[in-house]
């Protein structure tokens, strides 16, 4: 190879270190992913640092020989410790006399595999550089055989689940025959239903249901609260084997409206606290509270059961279009999750488990259907109170609660308003939906005598990787876990050649069952993101998850960010471009970028006013309004603030840090630190500046100015409780200053 590699580049009239250069230079290129670029240099000697200079051949779909010919804008350079103000990843040492290379990475010592992946990498193209010249620079493998069979068959152990059950209720009807006067479902009002109850009462509506026309292939709308009837909704839909579409009670109408729209069920079932939400359609609508036409009902299994093959629910996400996307998930995914997590952390009688997950996510399928399959009881959170950790702690504490699931901005709060010793019931406490930090880790170790359990998968696959972490202080690194063993997860670079062990590529989640259908309606939208797998079978597929992540020598999974703006805010996917769909769509708005920002995540908004319309003269409450009729909760922006116009880098995309730095300017400005003026108001200051974590706190600032979130507003409103004894009014203390709250207490206190 040494020989080759001087003759082509006597053949070329260049030295005989630039070979090596172009190979590091190529390297770096097919290692980088947006969010995570690569540079490398070439040192020879002690001291000089070859780089490609300007008009350089760096490109990698060039043949390796037209590389060589256009070297001559080469340049040597006397430190290697920088270009342009970012870092190397990688040094490649060549010795005086040409004959011994070494790979120094600029990582810590516990990420050697990166460092090895390098210098393996770098050997390998160079070796296929030196074969094969004239072939295009992108197209030589990074990994050679025996590296493809460890990443394709011992990183990926994938079985084939053995589906045995025909519908997603059946395992629980099982289970109903073998406990039926167990108790499986409780309310926080003392309401209980034992098995054969759940079972009966999901029957007998199911039965009314087949006779509306639900069947296979049709679906039934869920717009209900939390609660009892929903639960026996959802079981009946599955029962009378039609698909459920859930439709969140908080949800805007405008979205209710639409995904009903694009859905189209035959029936929705509602609640008096829904109907009047539900527009006017093809469907009919079916008050849930007036059980009267199915009460006498046959309470047996209704005919047809759904088949595996067939689908649970279609589930709406955020999409980047504008509208949301309907998640067509079938059966046999989620039996085929559930019996993984069920033999890793099983549940059994006598143990207890949470329900406080919205239908709509996919997080609630654990929730609604695991537990009841094994004999536990499901103990169902009141409407709102998910958003309150000291509440969810309460009920884990109350109801002995052995398993729960909470993301990890849910997990923070939790874990500093859970009693350790009331607590003790809880064995498995699942995290996901976004990255958990090595705080959360450790500090739930350092709270809970329980297991903390890493999971991982978006809405179109489910839980794909699951761990169950280690109490490793100070550990720099939460990684993810193995995939499942109904799942593969193949990283990817952007010609879907697979990257090597320990550097970062796309991640592609296969499976023969736990892969979503489609999006529903939605072939374009389907063929972008679900893709043929290359190394398959025939006509098997892998969901694009746009995650990036990298594999461990011991096969486990690490995630380092995105290659796009999607982002997770609470849990639940947030594509900015959604937002900046609907914002756009105001009149009054010309263009708007949306940026994410701050820990916990904040929503900030940027819009330039339509026509002539002044910066200062831009109504943005009519603006903010206008986009909460079609926006949840978690997808309003924070603050929306009128600018010229929208910043962009040299690349043509939003510049995200042009916008932040004038949002923080535009905060700061003219900020006037207003003390308080009697004893309430200073109370309330020590309280925002304890709660918030900030030094200066002025009672004309606002809770969301300040860094508020919604986690945060109940823990406010537990410190106000516990110091003072009172409650301040929620609107005031979500949009009004710390001045406002104060009154709202006065007025409270006057009125009692």
């Amino acid at each position: 190879m040494t020989r080759a590699l001087q003759a082509y580049a006597a053949e070329a009239g260049v030295a005989d270190f630039v070979p090596l250069s172009i190979c590091a230079a190529v390297l770096a290129r097919r290692l980088s992913r947006p969010g995570s670029p690569c540079r490398a240099w070439v040192v020879r000697g002690a001291r000089e640092a070859v780089t490609p200079g300007p008009g350089a051949p760096m490109d990698p779909t060039e043949s390796f020989r037209t590389a060589l010919r256009r070297a001559a804008d080469l340049r040597v350079l006397s430190a290697p410790d920088s270009v342009a103000g970012q870092p190397v990843d990688v040094t490649i040492v060549v010795s005086q006399d040409g004959t011994h290379l070494y790979a120094e990475s600029m990582t810590s010592s516990a990420d050697a595999p990166t460092a090895d992946c390098w210098a393996r990498s770098f050997l390998r193209l160079l070796t296929g550089l030196a074969g094969e010249p004239d072939a295009p620079m992108s197209r030589h493998p990074l990994v050679d055989d025996a590296d493809r069979q460890q990443i394709l068959h011992r990183l990926n152990p994938y079985r084939s689940p053995q589906v045995r059950h025909r519908s997603m209720t059946e395992p629980f009807e099982e289970q109903a025959r073998r406990t039926p006067d167990d108790v499986a479902l409780l309310d926080e009002n003392g309401t209980t239903v034992t098995y054969r109850d759940l079972d009966e009462r999901a029957n007998r509506l199911a039965n009314y249901l087949a006779g509306r026309g639900a069947g296979p292939g049709t679906r039934v709308g869920i717009c209900l609260e939390r609660g009892i009837p929903q639960i026996v909704a959802i079981y009946a839909a599955v029962k009378a084997g039609a698909i459920y579409v859930p439709l969140d009670a908080e949800l805007p109408d405008a979205r209710l409206a639409y995904i009903l729209s694009d859905a189209g069920p035959q029936v929705v079932l509602a609640d008096p606290a829904c109907r009047q939400r539900i527009p006017s359609g093809a469907w009919e609508v079916v008050d849930v509270a007036d059980d009267a036409p199915w009460r006498d009902g046959p309470a047996t299994l209704p005919a047809p059961a759904n088949n595996p093959g067939g689908l649970l629910h279609i589930l709406y996400t955020s999409g980047t279009t504008g509208r949301p996307k309907g998640v067509a998930y079938p059966t046999a995914g989620a039996l085929a999750h559930l019996d993984w997590m069920q033999s890793r952390y099983p549940f059994g009688p006598g143990d207890a488990a949470l329900f406080k997950t919205s239908p709509g996510f996919d997080v609630s399928t654990w929730e609604l259907f695991w537990p009841l399959y094994h004999g536990a009881r499901l103990v169902i959170c009141r409407p709102g109170g998910h958003r309150d950790p000291k509440h969810l702690a309460g009920l884990i504490e109350r109801y002995r609660v052995t398993t729960v699931f909470l993301p990890p901005t849910v997990m923070a709060p939790f874990l500093e308003t859970v009693s350790p010793q009331r607590a003790r019931a809880l064995r498995w406490a699942l995290c996901g939906g976004e990255p958990v930090t090595p705080r959360i880790r450790d500090t739930f170790y350092a709270t809970l005598d329980a297991t903390l359990v890493n999971c991982y998968g978006p809405t179109e696959a489910g839980n794909v990787t699951d761990m169950a972490l280690p109490p490793e202080p100070g550990a720099p690194v939460v990684p993810l876990g193995r995939p499942a063993a109904n799942f593969r997860i193949l990283l990817l670079d952007e010609n879907l050649d697979l990257v090597p062990v320990g550097t970062p590529g796309e991640a592609y989640i296969g499976g023969e069952t736990g892969v979503a259908q489609s999006y529903w309606q939605a072939p374009r939208r389907t063929a972008e993101r679900f893709v043929a797998d290359p190394y398959g079978a025939p006509g098997s597929r892998l969901y694009r998850t746009g995650d990036l992540c990298r594999y461990r020598d011991d096969g486990v999974l690490e995630h380092l960010g995105r290659i796009d703006r999607q982002i997770k805010i609470r849990g639940q996917r947030v594509e900015p471009g959604e937002i900046e769909s609907v914002l756009g769509s105001h009149p009054a708005v010309e263009n708007c970028a949306v940026v994410a920002h701050g820990d916990p995540t904040r929503l900030l908004a940027f819009v330039v006013p339509a026509g002539r319309v002044a910066v200062n003269d831009l109504d943005v409450v009519a603006v903010g309004e206008y986009a909460a009729r079609s926006l949840p909760d978690h997808m309003r922006p924070e603050r929306i603030m009128p600018v010229l116009r929208i910043p962009a880098t040299v690349n043509g995309k939003i510049d995200k840090d042009a916008l932040v730095a004038l949002w923080r300017a535009t905060v700061e400005t003219g900020r006037e630190i207003v003390p308080p003026a009697d004893e309430l108001e200073a109370a309330l200051v020590d309280i925002y500046r304890d709660v918030l974590d900030v030094e200066e706190v002025s009672v004309l600032d606002t809770f969301g100015q300040l860094g508020g979130h919604s986690m945060l507003a109940f823990t406010l409103l537990g410190e106000c409780q516990e110091k003072m004894h009172a409650q301040p009014d929620v609107a005031e203390l979500l949009g009004g200053t710390v001045r406002d709250v104060a009154a709202s207490i006065r007025a409270r206190r006057a009125g009692s």
